[in-house]
């Protein structure tokens, strides 16, 4: 079992409006770069859970950028929390312009609660945005994981709006039952296992931005969804995008938990790829089209 990748890693940062110092990890291919793969992380993950994916796209050509949303991973400060909805959404547009590779395509990646975030990006971004994926998205939590959050939510009625007080609703188990989940994602000391009320009370908003977004979305968009999600409610996530365009929209299934990228590796970052692959243009001194 890998806890890394091969690929070196640039460890960055980036102030956000209010000053707050924003994380992100960058992985850069050794030639040219042919355009920006930015993954999105979960409530309770972080940039370094999705190391697994980077090392194919870096092989395309792609700029791979893990843009940690404030008080997650390795930030100390505000853990589980944020100022607004707002603040979220203009930090990861910080992290993008500082890490993104100008005038070439951008491709946001967002898994769990990070496929809200990315829907929320979408309009800001305007024309600077290539393609969606969407993998195992958060946007469609099923019936246990939203009773859990409800049950969490009223245990923590009356704490201060910005103290981490309502637990994760996702389960450890939920994410995957092989190799990873005791050996990385148990132990993990970045790990994200509680949020502020105030945090918990813009995500609403947030979904209800994504969900807007998504019933009139006119992007290429890629959903990944796995068979054994208990976190996700499938049949919600395809519903959601029925409406999407066909020329625009791919939708693939893969045997796994949760957290696909350390059960299906391949799978994830090889959909990536080919999705990607349909916008760039032909690597440098190549003659063939990508």
């Amino acid at each position: 079992m890998r806890l890394d990748c091969d690929t070196p890693v640039h460890m960055g940062q980036v102030p956000a409006a209010d000053g707050h110092p924003l994380r992100y990890r960058a992985w850069h291919p050794s030639g040219t770069p042919r355009g920006t793969v930015v993954l999105l992380n979960g409530i309770m993950s972080h940039s370094g859970w999705l190391f697994p994916l980077v090392d194919p796209l870096v092989a395309a050509g792609l700029v791979v950028v893990g843009a940690d949303r404030r008080g997650t991973g390795l930030d100390e400060v505000g853990r589980g929390d944020a100022p607004s909805a707002k603040s979220v959404v203009d930090d990861a547009l910080a992290i993008i312009d500082a890490a993104a590779v100008p005038d070439a395509p951008l491709f946001l990646v967002g898994w769990c609660w990070g496929s809200v975030l990315s829907l929320n990006l979408v309009r800001p971004l305007g024309d600077r945005l290539t393609g969606l994926v969407l993998v195992s998205p958060g946007l469609f939590p099923s019936a246990t994981v939203t009773a859990t959050a409800a049950k969490n939510e009223a245990a923590a009625a009356g704490a201060p709006l910005d103290v981490p007080a309502i637990p994760a609703p996702i389960d450890d188990t939920m994410f995957t039952t092989g190799p990873y989940l005791d050996g990385f994602i148990r132990p993990d000391p970045h790990k994200l296992a509680m949020v502020t009320p105030r945090f918990r009370g813009f995500m609403g908003n947030l979904a209800m931005g994504a969900m807007t977004r998504l019933r009139r979305f006119d992007r290429p968009l890629l959903m990944l969804l796995a068979d054994g999600d208990a976190a996700t409610d499938n049949d919600a996530a395809r519903a959601a995008v029925a409406g999407v365009p066909p020329e625009l929209l791919e939708v693939r299934t893969t045997p796994s938990a949760h957290a696909m990228q350390f059960d299906a590796p391949e799978f994830v970052s090889g959909s990536i790829v080919a999705f990607a692959r349909r916008f760039l243009g032909a690597p440098a001194g190549s003659e063939q089209p990508a």
